[in-house]
């Protein structure tokens, strides 16, 4: 019996071993396959994470480059033209254009929200400083001969309704108490011509009826004495200012302190202004209703409206807004094809619009005509408003000539060639074509600035390694097809065949504190320059974000970024912001999210496992 019970012992034991043994390799089978499904999943979730990081690094073609070209509302037509010519040059960048005033276009290129911009004011002494800051100095090359327009309505939305008045018949009016009887009536069909006094009334508010004005009316050509005339309205014209700052508010308020010193000083008493305020590029008296833009005046004056704070308030009396000529064009374009009713059925306010004469400094009425314009500036070498004083027959009074303000570093080779292409393209295309978009020409002398200019910007930002600037008739790489013959050798950066840009990293900006980091090494901050003796109105005294200075006589007043651009934070583009951060901002590269999400993901199952370990519900 005790030999039986030993051998069944024995027997179990064996069974016990081989049942270990097989549980042994059943956990070794079983612990092998977790952690071959661990490692392929690691794996899987590496490659997901880290692939696009290795595919983009092989195979992901340079980043196309955007040029961000800050424009003047008095620009926008030839910006089209530009955009439309350098669109389809083989190896170009894509260049969007950024409209808004004078001085917000330069204070977008010096905080960075643009590259280049589009001023009919010069860089002020203050501005000029503020770029140096980064590192860089401003080139100047003239683009486009403007003029300045004003745009008219009359006291009723039909325009000035003109008339013949007799007296009421003894049987009708025996008392003769009745006003008289208006016969033949119809619309005045112009010249309108306005004065520098009537200006002054209109636009600094003087308390002068020229509707009422027997020396506005005698001009009125069909207002001869026992011929028509009209009903007058109670209250003068209204006046549409523009809130941009620039050149229009800079020009208007020359012309009429020049012309019209005593109103001008009235005003600035009236208001208890002292000392009496300059011209500026901001229009000084700032009581006066205004409209940010020259398309939000237009727009104003199409609905027959005044530029008044309250909603829907018309222009009983009439209303005026500085344009250029072609705006104003289109305006009385749009209003004479509006169709009686629109889409609901409501009547349309159909406005009958005047652009007005003036007379220039040789005493002749004209109109704002290209050859008007390019008779002015030609005759002062480029000078602002010098037909508006001096003795230029055929010369428009209210004309100056917008630049284009390069940087002289930070651009890419690429960059630099569109920026040639377009002042190049402008100063031969765009200046024989200027009469279709209502400017005038640019004059020889400005033109000569002009390409030296595109040269200047070509050779200072073609600097980046592998690269080098060639001189070349040959221009069907870097130019619109079929433009750019007439000017011989022109010179390039000679950028890769495939048109890649090279990108030259930015200056460095604190995102939060809108301080720019000078970039000094290898950069001449004194190799720009915008000084010149046809440039008379330079407003001097600018107050950027990054700077601020005081020079030369007269104020200006630049719209900040953190008023007109929404903060320095907001005029930078995402690709320098990403520059200056530790790590890629999100959604701004798919690939970094993937990683981020890893990662995030990681955290969380460490915190959560670590968790449930001190609570008890795991033990592993």
């Amino acid at each position: 019996m005790a030999k039986k019970v030993v051998t069944r012992k024995t027997t179990a034991t064996k069974q016990a071993g081989q049942a270990m043994k097989t549980n042994k390799k059943i956990g070794a089978r079983s612990g092998l396959l977790s952690r071959g499904i661990l490692s392929a999943g690691a794996v899987l979730l590496l490659g997901w994470a880290v692939v696009p990081f290795v595919a983009g690094a092989q195979t992901d073609p340079a980043e196309p480059v955007e040029l961000r070209i800050g424009v003047t509302h008095e620009s926008l037509a030839p910006a089209v033209s530009w955009l439309g010519a350098v669109k389809n040059i083989p190896g170009s960048t894509t260049a969007r254009q950024i409209s808004g005033g004078d001085a917000q276009s330069k204070e977008r290129m010096i905080t960075g929200g643009a590259d280049i911009a589009v001023s009919g004011t010069p860089f002020t002494e203050a501005e000029r400083k503020a770029l140096e800051a980064t590192g860089r100095s401003v080139i100047e090359a003239p683009i486009q001969a403007v003029g300045m327009s004003f745009l008219v309505s009359g006291p009723r939305p039909t325009g000035i309704d003109l008339c013949q008045f007799v007296e009421q018949s003894i049987e009708d009016d025996p008392l003769n108490e009745l006003p008289p009887d208006c016969l033949k009536v119809r619309d005045f069909e112009g010249p309108l011509r306005l004065t520098s006094e009537n200006l002054a009334d209109v636009f600094l508010e003087s308390p002068v009826n020229n509707w009422q004005d027997p020396t506005f009316l005698s001009l009125l050509g069909e207002f001869q004495p026992g011929g028509l005339s009209m009903v007058s309205p109670l209250r003068p014209a209204s006046a549409v200012l523009r809130s941009d700052a620039g050149m229009a508010n800079l020009a208007l308020g020359t012309y009429l302190r020049t012309t019209q010193p005593t109103k001008w000083t009235d005003r600035s008493t009236s208001l208890f202004l002292n000392p009496e305020p300059a011209p500026d590029a901001t229009w000084p008296f700032t009581r006066a209703p205004a409209k940010q833009g020259l398309p939000d005046a237009v727009g104003v004056i199409r609905q027959w409206k005044t530029a008044s704070a309250a909603v829907d308030v018309p222009a009983e009396s009439g209303a005026m807004t500085m344009t250029t000529p072609l705006a104003a064009a289109q305006a009385i374009q749009a209003e004479a094809e509006e169709p009686p009713f629109d889409a609901t059925g409501e009547a349309n306010l159909n406005t009958d619009l005047y652009v007005a004469q003036m007379k220039n400094g040789a005493g002749e009425w004209l109109s704002p005509t290209p050859a008007a314009i390019s008779t002015s500036l030609a005759a002062g070498g480029g000078a602002p408003l010098f037909a508006a004083t001096q003795n230029v027959p055929g010369g428009w009074p209210l004309s100056w000539a917008n630049s284009i303000y390069a940087p002289d570093s930070g651009l890419t080779g690429v960059e630099a060639n569109t920026v040639a292409a377009i002042i190049r393209w402008q100063s031969t295309v765009g200046r024989q074509r200027s009469a279709e978009l209502s400017d005038g020409q640019l004059p020889d002398v400005l033109v000569a600035q002009a390409l030296a200019a595109a040269d200047k910007i070509v050779s200072s930002n073609c600097t980046a390694a592998g690269l080098k600037t060639v001189l070349t008739s040959d221009v069907t790489r870097f130019a619109p097809s079929g433009t750019l013959a007439d000017l011989g050798e022109t010179l390039w950066c000679d950028t890769p065949l495939d048109g890649s840009p090279v990108v030259d990293e930015g200056p460095a900006v604190d995102p939060f504190t809108g301080v720019v980091v000078p970039v000094v090494a290898g950069v001449s901050a004194s190799s720009g320059s915008t000084s010149g003796t046809n440039r008379p109105l330079s407003a001097s005294s600018a107050t950027p974000s990054s700077a601020s200075a005081t020079a030369g006589s007269a104020d200006f007043s630049t719209e900040s970024a953190d008023t007109a651009t929404g903060g320095i934070a907001a005029t930078l583009p995402p690709v320098k912001v990403a520059r200056i951060m530790p790590l890629p901002l999100p959604g701004s590269d798919p690939r970094f999210d993937r990683l981020a999400t890893l990662a995030l993901g990681g955290l969380m199952f460490l915190g959560v496992r670590a968790l449930m370990r001190r609570s008890g519900l795991i033990s592993a």
